[in-house]
């Protein structure tokens, strides 16, 4: 069951990871283990997606700061030109500061097209949770270049 309006939890998002980060750099990885998000765990460990040390659960959800962390580190991401002036994408979003958790990653995650914010402001919001419908915009933007934003015309 998709059920979009969950909230995506951090063995969910290291599943998308893994698929997503596998299936861009033609990397082997096999679903499953127990508990079911254990593969996808092992394999963002392997590839340096994510540390041992960063995360607590994997059952509980995922803010928004640390998928874009998480994110951030998969290749369609690391392999993307920015579409989005990065130092305008730095000095526009009003509620991450470059020293904050994840900034850098957020940072990308805009200049690239992937985010473009909860609303007209480009507010993130990185305490906050992202739900399975979200989760699934981002995906598709990672996925097909064709559909990242641009935040200013050209």
């Amino acid at each position: 069951t998709f059920l979009p309006y969950s909230t995506l939890t951090v063995g969910e998002a290291l599943k998308m990871a893994a698929v997503l980060d596998s299936t861009y750099a033609g990397r082997t990885f096999t679903s499953g283990g127990d508990p079911w998000y254990t593969n996808a765990v092992n394999y963002c460990l392997t590839n340096g997606i994510i540390s041992g040390s960063t995360f607590d659960s994997y059952t509980r959800p995922i803010t928004r700061a640390e998928l874009a962390l998480v994110l951030s580190a998969t290749a369609p991401v690391r392999d993307s030109e920015d579409i989005n002036d990065a130092n305008r994408v730095a000095s526009s979003i009003p509620d991450v500061s470059g020293g904050d958790f994840a900034a850098g990653s957020i940072y990308a995650l805009y200049a690239k097209g992937i985010l473009a914010g909860v609303d007209g402001g480009m507010t993130f919001s990185p305490g906050g949770t992202f739900t399975r419908a979200e989760a699934a915009a981002i995906v598709s933007r990672m996925a097909r270049a064709e559909q990242r934003i641009v935040l200013w015309g050209r």
